[in-house]
């Protein structure tokens, strides 16, 4: 009777093993292999999202100068340089304040916008959301949404909506192109309205 009960639990233990343990186990293991491998996605996944500057700066000024002279002057509440991407390039998310400076080392114009981001290959602002551009010398205003200016050229344009206000009047238009010191300013599809001086 002893035998027979002992190769009876004998007999169930190995099935018991078989049948319900070993399953168990192999449950878990592939559940725990694939949860790690679900976690290591969502992780990728949040720091794809996340997009962490490469590093980070707030109220700065920045001076790019020349032969000792100051041309221009950058301020900004934060700035983000991302330079692990394929085209590297710096946000300016809370807006900027440029003023460019002429031989004098007087400001001769300056542009403000609301956000911008730097093109760093390209040498290319991007300027956007109530963007203002004065000649300081002449007075003339420009408004509009949307304004490039080319480092390297030294020219800023925009395909957008414009508006330039001076002592002659208001003109609108859409699509412009000027020095960065707002001299020399063009305006495409244009319509506004102009003060003429009577002539004695």
């Amino acid at each position: 009777m002893k035998k027979q009960k002992l190769e009876l639990d004998s007999f169930f233990n190995k099935n018991y093993v078989k049948r319900i343990i070993i399953p168990v186990i192999t449950g878990i293991i592939i559940l725990f292999a694939s949860c790690e491998h679900g976690n290591i996605e969502k992780i990728n996944a949040i720091t794809s999202e996340l997009d962490a500057p490469t590093m980070s700066v707030t109220n700065t000024e920045i001076i790019y100068s020349k032969n000792a002279l100051i041309q221009v002057k950058i301020l900004s509440k934060e700035i983000n340089r991302y330079l692990n991407k394929e085209e590297p390039y710096t946000e300016f998310p809370k807006g900027l304040y440029v003023e460019f400076y002429d031989s004098l080392q007087k400001p001769s114009s300056f542009i403000k916008a609301n956000y911008c981001i730097y093109d760093e290959t390209k040498r290319l602002w991007t300027a956007e959301n109530d963007v203002v551009s004065v000649n300081a010398e002449e007075g003339d205003t420009l408004n509009t949404e949307y304004l490039v200016w080319n480092e390297e050229t030294g020219k800023i344009y925009s395909d957008r909506y414009v508006r330039i206000t001076n002592k002659d009047g208001v003109i609108h238009g859409k699509g412009f192109e000027a020095n960065q010191d707002m001299s020399n300013w063009k305006i495409k599809q244009t319509s506004g309205t102009i003060s003429l001086k009577n002539e004695k």
